[in-house]
């Protein structure tokens, strides 16, 4: 399999309370070739489906009603701490940007997204994954 076929079908998952957020994602992700993306509103499913099966990247949002995105993302590092998470909020707060990278995210998104800084982040995040993956399988 090429490289590029194994970023493409990199799994992701998606958490945002917005249907609108969540489905925008999906579309767009759809449209750049990933094809394994799911999409969940709440912290409560992002778990289940986290432990139902192994994500590599969660885009997820900072504001979630029950649990919200920075405990979810502690959650998420004790399963799996390979788990690349990359934070999204239409609120920006440089007190939760540090939380959330001292816990172990990759990176923080403002809402509206920068389309060309999302797929970045995300093509760079993906490409550092794969080699990480090969580097153990190497050991």
């Amino acid at each position: 399999m090429q490289k590029q076929d194994k970023i493409k079908k990199t799994k992701i998952l998606v958490v945002d309370d917005e249907k609108s957020i969540r489905d925008f994602l999906r579309l767009f992700l759809k449209k750049k070739g990933y094809t394994n993306v799911r999409t969940v509103e709440n912290g409560q499913e992002a778990l289940k489906a986290i432990q139902k099966e192994e994500f590599n990247l969660v885009l997820l949002d900072v504001k979630l009603p029950g649990m919200d995105g920075i405990e979810l993302l502690r959650q998420i590092k004790k399963i799996n701490k390979d788990t690349a998470v990359i934070m999204i909020t239409g609120y920006p707060d440089e007190k939760k940007v540090k939380e959330a990278m001292q816990e172990g995210a990759y990176d923080y998104i403002i809402k509206p997204f920068d389309l060309f800084y999302l797929e970045l982040v995300l093509l760079t995040k993906i490409i550092q994954l794969e080699a990480l993956r090969r580097s153990k399988k190497c050991l």
